[in-house]
């Protein structure tokens, strides 16, 4: 049991330790300081630039040419190789001539019994003009004869007409390649009875130059034509295309857009462009999905930012620039087309503002910053410093990701 004194102590010792407490508690705890947040900038310069995009397209055959029987007879037999290339003029189907051989001779027969007729009346009018002159025959007479002069130059001019047809009939029994290109599969085989009315015998597609079908989103075509009618875009140069397959890889040879659609199509919401390339060596094939990418269009006098500066949140679209103190400002921005240099920015950003690119997702409005600028004010490769970190005491902020520009 413990002694009166030895109690008083007790209590003396713990009423010192809960005012210590007590006091300690009431002390106000040092600022926390926070170092300045690195990051790179590049400053908003207004120029001209390429704009573009990646945009679908499909291949078709420049000219696709469906081969028919233009005579009715018997399929003889095919003389091309299915899936081959082709020559223009070249055979591929014979029909049964026999019959168009006799109706050619039929024909020259009656041409030669027209001729001879043609000679006959040649004769006699010759001798009524003879006759005439001293009234041996009548005016009548005279007339008669040189009206059947007339009906033996028709006859025979009748009868070359059909020889001449029976020649081009008989011509039509080797069918022959309209165009060079690949064939496909024959579509009747021989021994068929085929003809003018119902028999496609194959298809040739012609390979070298192709054509190139691109989509384009009716938002962007109307964009650059209002871009165009402003003053605030331009062609410049050839208007190609750069041809993009597999896994980005860019084809050799540039196209030229030769047709453009004037309507927009109700089902797609899309535009029709067309381009023709040249495939010497058919390393494309009709019917491809690829990537095509617009050539000689330029965006004048344009602020062009990396798609990385460009930060997406609940309100839309914003950047950070550096502000008065070098604090972070968010500012909202509305996006253009897509360049190649980056995202055109159509409003939200002046000409000289310093624009954060690396180091975003450590920055908060008001944060204060240690800019960095780079060479490049629109490189659009990240150079974002090792040592840059998210400063003491905050983290990157969740809920913004950057984003390219939609192009719209």
């Amino acid at each position: 049991m413990l002694s009166f004194s030895s109690r008083f102590g007790f209590i003396l010792l713990s009423g010192f330790t809960l005012f210590a407490l007590i006091a300690c508690g009431n002390e106000t705890p040092a600022e926390q300081v926070h170092s300045p947040i690195e990051v790179n900038v590049v400053r908003a310069v207004e120029h001209s630039v390429p704009i573009g995009g990646l945009y679908p397209g499909r291949t078709v055959g420049s000219k696709e040419v469906q081969v028919r029987a233009r005579v009715e007879g018997i399929l003889l037999r095919r003389a091309y190789t299915e899936g081959q290339a082709v020559t223009a003029g070249q055979l591929l189907f014979e029909i049964d001539a026999a019959p168009f051989e006799v109706a050619l001779n039929r024909v020259k027969a009656q041409l030669a019994q027209a001729n001879a007729t043609l000679s006959a009346a040649q004769r006699r009018w010759q001798r009524a003009q003879e006759l005439i002159k001293t009234n041996a025959i009548s005016r009548r007479e005279r007339d008669d004869t040189e009206s059947d002069l007339d009906f033996a130059k028709a006859a025979v001019k009748l009868a070359e007409a059909e020889v001449q047809a029976a020649k081009i009939n008989l011509d039509y029994t080797q069918v022959k390649a309209p165009i060079a290109g690949i064939t496909s599969r024959e579509a009747v085989s021989e021994g068929s009875l085929v003809g003018p009315n119902n028999s496609l015998l194959t298809t040739i597609t012609q390979l070298d130059p192709l054509w190139v079908n691109v989509s384009l989103p009716d938002k962007l075509v109307l964009g650059i034509r209002r871009m165009i009618d402003r003053g605030e875009a331009a062609f410049e140069g050839k208007r190609e295309v750069e041809i993009i397959v597999g896994q980005g890889e860019p084809y050799p040879y540039f196209g030229q857009v030769n047709f453009t659609e004037s309507a927009i199509d109700r089902r797609t919401g899309t535009v029709q462009l067309r381009a023709i390339i040249p495939n010497p060596d058919n390393a494309l094939l009709p019917g491809q999905f690829l990537r095509v990418k617009l050539h000689g269009l330029m965006s004048l006098n344009s602020i062009v930012l990396p798609a990385r500066a460009v930060l997406q949140g609940a309100q839309g679209t914003y950047v950070y620039r550096v502000g008065k103190d070098n604090k972070a400002e968010m500012v909202d921005v509305t996006l253009g087309m897509d360049a190649d240099e980056g995202v055109i920015i159509e409003s939200g950003v002046d000409a000289g503002d310093l624009i954060i690119v690396d180091g975003v997702s450590r920055v908060q409005p008001g944060a204060i910053l240690d800019p960095r600028e780079l060479e490049g004010a629109n490189d659009s490769t990240p150079s974002e410093p090792e040592s840059i970190g998210p400063a003491e005491g905050e983290s990157a902020q969740a809920d913004i990701t950057a984003v390219e520009g939609d192009g719209e």
